[in-house]
């Protein structure tokens, strides 16, 4: 059994639809903004510019602290509120689905989908099948 033990971090959005829910109301954040500033008057332009502001820190949230951290056999997954969401092990991850951006998988009774860059979802379900097999790297 050959092991190395690598430390490796993935960016990824959560399942399709939780995502499409997600970005949505960011984006009615970014249209209020716009609205408000082009219908008030010169001296309530400070809620429009407040708006704004709000809009680009969710947004940027929103991307850096969605990660997957691979760290020794498990996978920890991150999201916005919550840091620590879930620690997976990577030997008792089930039925590992791979299409172009989205990898899937059930791990203790529950289904996860991420979507993430093609090369990052080729890794990582590499990173998985060797696990199984009995190579960790």
């Amino acid at each position: 059994m050959l092991i190395i033990n690598q430390k490796r971090k993935f960016l990824y959005q959560p399942a399709p639809l939780s995502s499409i829910i997600l970005w949505s109301w960011t984006f009615c954040v970014l249209f209020l903004s716009l609205i408000l500033g082009l219908e008030l008057s010169a001296k309530l332009q400070w809620v429009a510019y407040a708006l704004g502001a709000v809009f680009l820190i969710l947004t940027w949230a929103q991307i850096h602290f969605r990660h997957i951290y691979l760290d020794h056999g498990s996978i920890r997954v991150s999201r916005v509120i919550n840091h620590n969401w879930v620690n997976i092990k990577l030997k008792d991850v089930q039925e590992v689905t791979v299409s172009k951006y989205r990898l899937g998988f059930i791990y203790g009774g529950k289904i996860y989908q991420f979507l993430m860059p093609l090369n990052s979802t080729i890794e990582l379900s590499n990173i998985i099948s060797e696990t199984q097999k009995g190579i960790v790297k």
